[in-house]
């Protein structure tokens, strides 16, 4: 059986191989292929065909090598995989060999990858004399004697048996187990030396993907010669201006993502600018939460024409240790959630709690307040509820739902459209807020979440200050009030 991994020229040692004679700029032509641009019936643009085409031949120079892929979001990475694991089905469909793409779940992501290599070999050219050799069988694709087989990388997935003779793909890798990776998937690589392709983006610099993408770099940038032109590097990185300048949408999409999140927010510097998010100095720099710390007064009741809004996080039984904070947030006319009171109660009794709560609420006005409504709070969430009816969103907190409160803190505090009151003189409730904000860190985990509290103490104002901004940005319009047809 002939692989390109086994031909003459993947003897060469790495760093080794053959001047290519092509400048970074211009396609790599596949050996001995056609030029990879069909994209779903249409060209793929200049650096996806680049990356495929250095991809394709230096998986044949470089038996057994580890290559990274890292893209900005939605410029098109999948697609890269996809033409590549499609043109190594075409190239080996009379030889015969085996594909493996992992993903991090099975349904939606490998089944999405899996349609698309369907999609890219439907969509080639001249494959009217082979379509009678394309088949399709449970999450596995046939074309002749050669086969890509779409697998989740889950720990509790069972892969074990699988043999992967021609390349190991994995696709989102940064969201892959390394231990796991390294364990079930990597010895399918090695019997026919088979090259190991990751693609994603960043996230938090010690994921799958990371790890192997800085070993790659440090290799590359320790190699004599011109990138491209006596070597092909191990590692490929498309900055998003780089895809802005094929894709003028993209670039203004990418802008307006930096304007709403902020540059220094973690899912944009993960994502686009793909460096690694860091929780070391804390949820909120030192920078960050100074910005909170806007001019406007604490108020001891609303203003005329004025919209509140509040975040509740209730703090369990007397036993707890935790406590109950409101935070009262007015909202401007450009959106712009402005604290101006805190309610604070440790030890209430539950049923007074609920009634000192409709008070303050009732006070206010309040025309939004999000609730936690998680273990205990769920009675006092319901019976806020029942008094305030549609104003109350009660929010059961869940890992996802902790993640979007904190990126949103993050994005506001970048941004300017979160500000805390200041006090002319000691305020117990904002010292006890900045001081919880400090003390916040961020762990990101997988698929891009977010865990974040408290290291040491409690974080009931920083929970009710996110919960409060949350109901500002659900607001709405305010209500036009519209009198009875026939009134004078």
């Amino acid at each position: 059986m002939s692989h390109p991994s086994r031909s003459g020229e993947c003897r060469r040692a790495l760093g080794t191989g053959p001047l290519l004679g092509q400048p970074e700029t211009m396609p790599i032509a596949l050996p001995g292929r056609p030029r990879p641009h069909a994209r779903h019936g249409h060209a793929l643009r200049t650096y996806q065909a680049n990356a495929v085409g250095a991809l394709a031949r230096a998986m044949a120079l470089y038996p057994g090598a580890t290559f990274t892929v890292m893209f900005p979001r939605q410029s098109g990475k999948n697609e890269v995989a996809a033409t590549l694991v499609a043109y190594l089905l075409r190239a080996n469909a009379a030889t015969g060999g085996t594909v493996i793409v992992c993903a991090p779940t099975l349904q939606p992501q490998a089944r999405i990858s899996f349609e698309r290599v369907r999609a890219a070999l439907a969509a080639r050219e001249g494959m009217a004399g082979a379509a009678d050799a394309l088949s399709l069988a449970g999450d596995t694709i046939h074309l002749g004697a050669a086969s890509a087989i779409f697998l989740s990388a889950l720990p509790e997935a069972h892969v074990a048996g699988h043999t992967a003779s021609l390349a190991l793909i994995a696709d989102e890798a940064q969201d892959i187990d390394a231990d796991w990776f390294n364990r079930q998937f990597r010895p399918m690589a090695a019997a026919f030396g088979a090259p190991t392709v990751m693609f994603g983006t960043a996230w938090d610099g010690e994921s799958l993907l990371e790890r192997a993408a800085r070993d790659n770099r440090r290799i590359d940038e320790s190699r004599a010669g011109r990138r491209n032109i006596d070597w092909i590097p191990l590692h490929h990185q498309v900055g998003w201006e780089q895809v802005a300048e094929t894709r003028a949408v993209y670039g203004e999409y990418v802008s307006q993502e930096r304007d709403r999140l902020g540059a220094s927010h973690p899912l944009f510097l993960s994502q686009y600018e793909l460096v690694a998010a860091d929780g070391a100095h804390g949820l909120l720099t030192h920078e960050q939460i100074e910005r909170l710390r806007c001019g406007h007064p604490r108020q001891s009741g609303p203003l005329p024409g004025e919209r509140y809004v509040g975040g509740l996080d209730f703090g369990g039984d007397n036993a707890s240790g935790d406590a109950t904070v409101l935070t009262i947030g007015r909202v401007t006319a450009n959106g712009r959630c402005e604290v101006v009171d805190f309610g604070y109660w440790r030890g209430f009794d539950y049923a007074d709690l609920e009634r000192e709560l409709l008070a303050r609420t009732t006070a206010w006005r309040l025309e939004r307040l999000c609730v936690d409504g998680s273990g205990l709070g769920g009675p006092l969430a319901a019976g806020l509820e029942r008094e305030l009816g549609g104003r109350v969103e009660r929010i059961v907190f869940t890992a996802a739902i902790k993640s979007e409160l904190g990126y949103a803190l993050i994005a506001a505090a970048n941004t300017g459209t979160l500000a805390l009151y200041q006090a002319a003189v000691y305020d117990a409730d904002l010292d006890r807020c900045l001081d919880e904000l400090r003390d916040c860190r961020a762990d990101f985990r997988e698929s891009g979440r977010m865990a974040w509290g408290a290291a040491r103490g409690h974080d009931d104002h920083a929970v009710s200050l996110a919960l409060c901004l949350r109901a500002a940005q659900s607001l709405g319009a305010p209500r036009v009030a519209i009198g009875r047809k026939g009134a004078p």
